[in-house]
C-alpha cells in the first residue's frame, strides 16, 4: 500500500519539535563532515543565511525534486557533479550520467549498492529477523527461478486476477467508480502471491490485509527513521520496529500452518527416491528447499521463512502496484482522440484470441504496444527525482573527475543520479514531458495474417540503459524485473479485455516528498464490466 500524503504530514507533525532542536544543534557538524565536498563541487538548495545547512535540510522535505531539476540544468548538462542537501541522507553528490556509468563499474567492496538499499528501508530496524538481511539468498534465488517458469505461472496468475478483479473492481455492467490505488494493490497482491506462495494464502483476505499493513509500516516507518537525526534514530527505530514487528508476527501467524505443512511434505518427499514432486515451484517452496539444503534446523523456522516471504512481498508489491497505477492514470487522462486505450485493448484482444482465449507466455510476449506503454509510463512518471543511490565504502575513497581535474570522494558519501531530469530531458526524449505510450515501438508493414499491422520493439521495458532507470542500471538491474513486467502486462491486459474504461480530465499528480514521488491514493476511475 502506498503511503498517502496525509499520513506523512501527520507523522512529520508529531516529529517536528524534537527534530527541529536536534537538527539545529547537529547541523554545523554535518556541514563540517562535508566541507571537503562543498569546496570542490557547486551546490544547490543552500542559501546565505544563519544556520543555512539546517534550513536547507528542512526545505529538502518538499524541495528536493525542484533542486534536482535546477542542478541538472545548471551543472549536470555541463558534465559537472553538484551537491544537494537531503533530510534523509545528508549531503548527496548528484553525478552526470557518464560519471555514474564509470563508477558503476566499481566492485561492491568500493561502492555499495545492496547495503544502500537496506539503509533506505532501514532494515536494521524494520526487518524483524536480521538473518533475512545478512543472508538474503531469496533476493536472487526467487527472481531467477520464477523467471524460468513464467509460462507455467501465467495460468495461476490469471486465475488470481479473475478473482481479484471480480471482488475489488466488480462485475456490474453499469459504470462504477473504482479507487485506482486500492484496486490495483488488491489485484497485484493476489496475482503476485499466486507465484510467491500459491493458494490458499494468495486468496486469504487476512493474509493480504497483513501484507498491506506491513507495507505501510515498512515504507512509512523507514521514512520516519531516515529523517530522524542520528542521535535519535535508535529511539525512532525502536518504535517503528515495534510497528513492523506487529505485522510481521501477524503475517507469520497466518502463514505458519502452511509453512510447517510444506516443510514436512518436502522433507518426506526428499526421503522418497520415487517421489513425484511438483516441477514448478513457487517462491515459498524455493525458500524451503534452500533452507533444507543448509542442514541447519534454525533455517527451517516458520518465523524466519515467513519473514523471507514477507520482505519479498514488500519489495515487489509496492513497485508493481505503483507502475500499474501510474500507467492507468496516464492512459485515462490522455486525449481520447488519440485512442491509446482502444489501441492497447485491440492488441490485447488479438493476442488473447490468437492464443485460443487462454493467456500464455507467448501471447504476453506479443503485447509490444503494451510493453512500450509500460516503459513510457515508468519514464514519464518515475518513482523518484533522485535515485540509483550508492555509498562509498572504500576506506580510501573513490576518485571522481571534476572538470579537468578530480578529487577523492571520502568513505560514507552517497552518490546518486538525477533520475527524473534524465527521463524528462528533451535532448534525450523529444517532447519528453508528453506521455506517448508508443514511443518505444516502430510500425512495420505486415501481411494479411497481421491485418497490415506489426510492431517492432525498440527497447523492452526490462532493458535498463543510461537514460532509463525504471529497473535500475545496466550493471545492477532489478533481478525481479522479468516477473514484474510479465505480471504488469497480465494485470493491464485483463483490465483492458474485460472492462470498458472511461477517459477523464481529472489529472492526479504525485507529491514530491524528499526524493520520492508519492502517489495520490484517492484517484478514481470509471469502469464497467463487459458483457460476456
Amino acid at each position: 500500500m502506498a503511503i498517502s500524503l496525509s499520513q506523512i504530514e501527520a507523522a512529520l507533525l508529531v516529529f517536528s519539535i524534537p527534530l527541529a532542536y536536534i537538527l539545529i544543534t547537529s547541523g554545523s557538524e554535518g556541514r563540517r563532515q562535508h566541507s571537503v565536498l562543498l569546496e570542490a563541487f557547486p551546490e544547490v538548495g543552500f542559501r546565505k543565511e544563519w544556520l543555512h545547512s539546517v534550513w536547507a535540510t528542512f526545505r529538502s522535505l518538499f524541495k528536493t525534486a525542484e533542486w534536482a531539476s535546477e542542478g541538472y540544468l545548471k551543472f549536470t548538462k555541463q558534465g559537472s557533479p553538484y551537491l544537494i542537501p537531503t533530510m534523509d541522507r545528508g549531503t548527496v553528490v548528484v553525478l552526470p550520467t557518464e560519471q555514474m556509468k564509470t563508477i558503476g563499474k566499481l566492485p561492491e567492496n568500493r561502492l555499495d549498492v545492496f547495503g544502500t538499499l537496506q539503509d533506505q528501508i532501514q532494515a536494521k530496524y524494520t526487518v524483524r529477523d536480521q538473518r533475512v538481511v545478512l543472508d538474503p539468498y531469496h533476493r536472487y534465488l526467487i527472481p531467477s527461478q520464477l523467471t524460468r517458469e513464467l509460462d507455467a505461472l501465467t495460468g495461476p496468475m490469471v486465475a488470481a486476477l479473475e478473482d481479484g478483479f471480480r471482488s475489488s473492481w466488480g462485475v456490474d455492467s453499469g459504470w462504477v467508480n473504482v479507487n485506482l490505488w486500492k484496486g490495483c494493490f488488491q489485484v497485484v497482491s493476489k496475482a503476485a502471491n499466486s507465484a510467491l506462495c500459491g493458494p490458499p494464502l494468495c486468496n486469504d483476505e487476512k493474509y493480504l490485509a497483513s501484507l498491506e499493513g506491513q507495507s505501510v509500516a515498512l515504507f512509512g516507518g523507514s521514512m520516519l527513521i531516515s529523517i530522524t537525526p542520528t542521535l535519535l534514530r535508535p529511539i525512532t527505530g525502536y518504535l517503528v520496529g515495534l510497528w513492523c514487528t506487529y505485522y510481521a508476527r501477524d503475517f507469520a501467524k497466518i502463514c505458519a500452518p502452511y509453512i510447517e505443512a510444506r516443510t514436512r511434505g518436502t522433507i518426506q518427499a526428499k526421503a522418497r527416491v520415487d517421489s513425484d514432486r511438483k516441477a514448478v515451484k513457487d517462491a515459498l517452496q524455493l525458500i524451503i528447499d534452500e533452507a533444507i539444503s543448509r542442514n541447519d534446523d534454525t533455517q527451517l523456522s516458520p518465523s524466519l521463512i515467513s519473514d523471507r516471504l514477507l520482505i519479498t512481498n514488500n519489495v515487489s508489491l509496492h513497485s508493481t502496484t505503483l507502475t500499474v497505477h501510474n500507467l492507468m492514470l496516464s492512459l485515462v487522462t490522455s486525449d481520447p482522440s488519440l485512442g491509446y486505450i482502444e489501441a492497447l485493448g485491440e492488441e490485447c484482444d488479438k493476442a488473447l484470441s490468437d492464443a485460443g482465449g487462454i493467456w500464455n507466455l507467448e501471447a504476453v510476449r506479443k503485447l509490444r504496444l503494451l510493453d512500450s506503454a509500460i516503459r513510457e509510463s515508468m519514464r514519464v512518471m518515475p518513482f523518484a527525482s533522485v535515485a540509483m543511490a550508492r555509498t562509498v565504502v572504500d576506506p580510501n575513497g573513490i576518485f571522481i573527475e571534476n572538470g579537468k581535474s578530480g578529487m577523492i570522494i571520502p568513505q560514507g558519501t552517497i552518490l546518486a543520479s538525477p533520475m527524473e531530469s534524465i527521463h524528462c530531458d528533451d535532448a534525450i526524449y523529444p517532447d519528453a514531458r508528453r506521455f506517448n505510450p508508443f514511443r518505444f515501438v516502430t510500425a512495420e508493414y505486415g501481411d494479411k495474417e497481421t491485418d497490415g499491422r506489426r510492431y517492432r520493439t525498440i527497447k523492452p521495458t526490462t532493458t535498463p540503459d543510461d537514460h532509463f532507470y525504471g529497473f535500475g542500471t545496466s550493471k545492477n538491474p532489478c533481478p525481479g524485473r522479468f516477473l514484474a513486467v510479465h505480471e504488469i502486462k497480465l494485470v493491464v491486459a485483463y483490465l483492458l479485455t474485460n472492462y470498458d474504461i472511461e477517459y477523464s480530465t481529472a489529472r492526479s499528480q504525485p507529491t514530491n516528498v524528499l526524493a520520492l514521488k508519492v502517489p495520490k491514493t484517492d484517484a478514481l476511475i470509471r469502469v464497467r464490466r463487459r458483457a460476456v
